[in-house]
């Protein structure tokens, strides 16, 4: 469209020095002009619109992405949060059944930071390494079957680090 009211300027300069002595020339010149300068005012215009909408409609999606990454972080902050809780009440729990349990006696299971920190009794700690293992084993074992996805580290009675769990699901003995 814009090329088109080019054209007819283009069209009422010609149309102007063609009849520069007639008056009715002249005044055709000028209406084509007028109508000329209309089309290109009228296209821009619309060009102007389309670019405010495609900004608005982007601005909008972009507001829209952001509100819904907060919600979504708020959610998963707030997943996190019952993951916690959930986790620290399985912890509690899981510590007052072994505390009843003459084999597993001794055992305190807490969780904080994300993860589940297992304090074992000084004679699990002066087992060998492949008994050590066997226990620890068992002990993530309990802990995924209550569905318990954290990872699991222990420790002796004076609080140092004997094991962890890793990636994999096994034990890693520290010595």
């Amino acid at each position: 469209m814009m090329i088109l009211g080019f054209l007819f300027l283009l069209l009422a300069v010609w149309y102007w020095m063609r009849n520069r002595d007639r008056k009715g020339g002249k005044i055709s010149a000028l209406l084509l002009a007028v109508v000329g300068v209309t089309i290109i005012g009228f296209t821009h215009a619309d060009n102007v619109d389309k670019q405010r909408a495609a900004e608005s409609s982007s601005i909008a999606s972009s507001k829209k992405a952001k509100s819904e990454s907060i919600s979504e972080s708020k959610s998963e902050s707030r997943d996190q949060a019952m993951d916690d809780a959930t986790y620290t009440a399985l912890a509690k729990n899981l510590t007052s059944q072994m505390a009843s349990d003459s084999t597993l006696n001794g055992f305190k299971i807490a969780y904080k930071d994300s993860q589940f920190y297992v304090t074992v009794p000084n004679s699990v700690a002066a087992m060998t390494d492949n008994e050590q293992k066997e226990v620890y084993g068992s002990v993530i074992s309990l802990l995924e079957s209550h569905n318990a996805n954290a990872p699991v580290s222990f420790y002796d009675g004076n609080g140092n680090a004997v094991a962890r769990m890793t990636l994999s699901g096994g034990v890693k003995l520290y010595k």
